[in-house]
């Protein structure tokens, strides 16, 4: 999360949904990349006062999930992620559902509207300059990828996910963010409006407790919906008449834990205002590959000190404030050094591993994206023309996991890749294409089945060869000998 000026800012969310305001959808849904003219954000921010400290804002309720198996078959795509895993490292593909929240003042009263517009930019829909915003976070994290490996987006309009109005009973920005919902110490007070807003999506929730969080169910369609290896939501709360841009205990930005499965942003974010709403959902966006804040912890025991490690690769929080042992630019360190930080492009090497970025033998390949396949080939069957037959299988090998110090988010080493480019030659002759066995290569573990002609009496050297990551591939000397019946000795 972002040091804040009277608190704190984290949150980051992924949403697409069935729409309350059609015709704004078509509207602003088309103007998703739309930004306001050079210089008008520039002119209306400013530096942020520093001084008072964040509240917490990295919350940490998607751990209390870890023991929940919400796949059925967890593991049975081997290293694929499942629906528990909606997102662990900055590569892949990632689907962001954005989701403004709108109250119709049904259960309490209503005091924002996204039909108000901002005075300061007059006949601009403010969603529209919204969308603009978080593309510019989007695009600020997929030019950190050093290979192009990370492609966030946002699904486009008359698709699944894309950006949505949905109306909800209560005043979200009136309301305060804290543990205790319906007497329940692990259930969010922003569960009531949640619930009904995911509900619209097809995703309801009893009231018992929030495990699974639709947000994480939600998220697990929409990455498949859209082909994306991993989403996330972000909620947008309204806050253009509130005085201070925050809920009512003075939080204004969050993100649910590490991983999400969903953020949520006010309007203006306290006093970052409006202008820096987009680098203020880039420090979010951090949290939700993993990297942990870096600034000095606001209470006892808040996630932010540099003996911690985190992030699918178990990387320690070296740049904190507290307990490091660097001291460099980097969103994850709030306030001004998060805007600096974002208008630089500027990531630490620790938030670099904990989000997943690390390029360890600098091949311009993240190590998560930095694997190959294991091949096996078993025995070879003679066929009674002198030819032969080879069965084998290639498997991913994700790069493995490590510790995180705070919670258990993975059970299993994790990759978004499924060996591809299968292909084989005899003796040093031209590659050609090997199939699936099942006729696709679609799962990080395939079998295959080689038929070969008749074949020469003697030796041949079989050699096969598959692509995950990188390439990788295995061979196997072949003995032919006369053919079946044939009487030779």
């Amino acid at each position: 999360m972002i040091r804040g000026l009277s608190t704190v800012l984290v949150t980051v969310c992924l949403a697409a949904l069935a729409c309350v305001c059609a015709g704004w959808l078509s509207a602003a849904a088309s103007a998703a990349g739309s930004h306001l003219p050079v210089g008008a954000l520039a002119s209306a921010g400013g530096p942020v006062d520093p001084a008072p400290p964040p509240l917490n804002d990295l919350l940490g309720t998607a751990a209390r999930e870890a023991t929940l198996d919400l796949s059925t078959g967890l593991g049975a795509l081997g290293a694929l992620p499942t629906a528990r895993e909606t997102a662990a490292f900055a590569a892949g593909r990632v689907a962001v559902g954005v989701v403004f929240v709108e109250s119709d003042g049904w259960r309490t009263a209503s005091s924002e509207s996204w039909s108000l517009e901002d005075p300061r930019w007059p006949g601009q829909d403010r969603r529209r300059l919204v969308l603009g915003q978080v593309r510019d976070a989007l695009d600020w994290w997929n030019a950190r990828s050093p290979d192009g490996s990370l492609e966030l987006f946002l699904p486009e309009t008359g698709t699944y996910g894309s950006p949505r109005t949905l109306a909800t009973g209560y005043e979200p920005i009136q309301m305060a963010i804290e543990y205790g919902y319906g007497g329940k110490k692990s259930v969010l007070s922003d569960a009531p409006w949640r619930w009904e807003v995911m509900g619209r999506l097809g995703f309801g929730h009893d009231v018992s407790d929030d495990k699974p969080m639709p947000e994480r169910l939600y998220a697990d369609r929409l990455r498949s919906r859209t082909g994306a290896d991993w989403a996330f939501v972000l909620y947008v709360v309204d806050s253009l008449r509130d005085a201070d841009g925050r809920f009512r205990n003075d939080m204004f930005a969050y993100t649910a834990d590490l991983f999400g499965p969903y953020m949520v942003l006010t309007y203006d974010n306290d006093g970052y205002g409006f202008a820096n709403f987009g680098a203020v959902m880039a420090h979010e966006m951090g949290h939700v590959f993993g990297a942990l804040d870096e600034y000095e912890p606001p209470n006892a025991g808040y996630p932010s000190t540099g003996n911690l490690a985190s992030g699918y690769l178990g990387i320690l929080n070296s740049n904190a404030v507290r307990g490091g042992t660097t001291n460099l630019p980097c969103i994850m360190r709030g306030s001004n050094a998060t805007l600096s930080a974002f208008k630089r492009g500027q990531l630490c090497p620790s938030t670099i591993g904990q989000a997943g970025l690390r390029d360890s033998d600098l091949d311009s390949r993240p190590d998560v994206v930095d694997t190959s396949p294991r091949l096996t080939l078993g025995a070879p069957v003679a066929n009674p023309d002198g030819g032969l037959q080879v069965i084998g299988s290639v498997r991913e090998r994700p790069w493995p996991r490590g510790r995180i110090t705070k919670g258990v988010y993975f059970h299993r080493d994790i990759s978004i890749l499924v060996p591809h480019d299968l292909v084989y030659r005899l003796d040093g002759g031209a590659w050609q294409p090997l199939a699936a066995a099942d006729g696709a290569f679609d799962e990080p573990s395939e079998r295959w089945l080689l038929t070969l002609g008749s074949l020469v009496e003697g030796e041949h050297l079989l050699e096969v060869q598959a692509t995950t990551g990188g390439a990788a591939g295995a061979s196997k000397v072949l003995a032919v000998g006369p053919p079946v019946g044939s009487g030779a000795k």
